[in-house]
């Protein structure tokens, strides 16, 4: 799985799921994120706000419900050799 690749490059098993999911989803809801990754949907607000604050991830306003879109990989590694 990806997601145990990437909680050895640091980030938490929350993280790294719905990290993963996005990846494979693309822009997603928060409720799809929840059922999609298994994370309980107050959890999924949490992380996303960790991976936002971390270049991860970032949000789409839009109506009725905002989204949220996974940062390209390659960015991830770029943040791993800083």
């Amino acid at each position: 799985m990806i997601s145990d690749t990437l909680e050895n490059l640091g980030l938490s098993k929350n993280e790294a799921k719905i990290y993963e999911t996005l990846l494979k989803e693309g822009e997603s809801p928060v409720g799809h994120l929840a059922v999609k990754s298994g994370v309980h949907r107050r959890n999924v607000y949490d992380t996303l706000n960790r991976l936002t604050e971390k270049g991860l991830a970032f949000e789409i306003l839009e109506k009725p419900e905002n989204k949220y879109k996974a940062v390209d990989p390659n960015k991830f590694s770029e943040m791993l050799e800083e």
